[in-house]
């Protein structure tokens, strides 16, 4: 599998070390700057570490954080692209399924639909959910919970295609910052046309190839529609925050 991370985001390296931990953030953030707190650059050291072993072990294909401007506000996003086994029948019907059951499932604060992508049929929903700041890390001293918008776009992949079994593609996206909505929906709809997925080599043994990392970054195309009929719920990914 192959897709185009959007533009200004920053690849999270999956199941580092701790010494390739310790150069990650040394790549990201000067040397005496991390020295000048000894105590607090290992406990990011350790951190980052943990996180990208936990990535890979969930069947991470790529994670990736964003931090840029955005009509002269600063605007921060995370993307994660996992893959898992998922066996279903119609991936019209698995994605139509998806979008009505976690629907009921979440209530009236999400919303959902069935898009139809180059790939194939995806369930799309939108919501909000909460992250807590605990008061020790908190500016303030309490703890906070800062809302953050949320898209979950769930791609059944068939077997026979990437992989000799069926499986499920998941993109999730989630920002803190309510106004720039917008721009990240045309983001990861350029992400969704730029998905591909690899034949399999049939010369290989079975099991043999996995869905491979994306492609570098490169600027998102203009804003489009996805190719296809709306459908499903027959809601579009507006902003979850109402």
């Amino acid at each position: 599998m192959e897709f185009i991370a959007p533009a200004g985001f920053t690849e999270i390296p999956i199941g580092m070390t701790p010494e390739e931990a310790r150069e990650e953030l040394i790549s990201r953030v000067s040397r005496e700057a991390l020295e000048a707190r000894p105590v607090a650059y290992e406990n990011l050291v350790s951190n980052l570490q943990k996180v990208s072993q936990a990535l890979e072990e969930s069947g991470t294909l790529y994670a990736g954080t964003c931090l840029r401007a955005y009509e002269g506000e600063l605007s921060l996003g995370t993307l994660l692209v996992t893959v898992t086994p998922f066996a279903f029948g119609d991936a019209a019907v698995a994605a139509d399924g998806m979008v009505r059951s976690l629907i009921a499932a979440r209530g009236d604060a999400w919303a959902g639909t069935v898009l139809d992508t180059p790939v194939g049929p995806a369930a799309v929903l939108t919501g909000v959910n909460g992250f807590v700041i605990p008061a020790e890390t908190s500016e303030s001293g309490e703890e906070l919970n800062l809302p953050m918008a949320e898209m979950q776009v769930y791609l059944p992949v068939p077997e026979g295609v990437e992989s000799q079994e069926q499986c499920l593609v998941s993109f999730n996206f989630t920002t803190p910052c309510e106004g720039h909505w917008d721009a990240y929906c045309s983001d990861i709809v350029a992400l969704l046309n730029s998905v591909t997925f690899d034949e399999p080599d049939h010369a290989l043994p079975e099991g043999g190839p996995q869905p491979t990392s994306p492609n570098s970054s490169v600027p998102s195309p203009p804003t489009q529609p996805l190719p296809g009929a709306t459908h499903a719920e027959g809601k579009a990914p507006a902003t979850p925050f109402g």
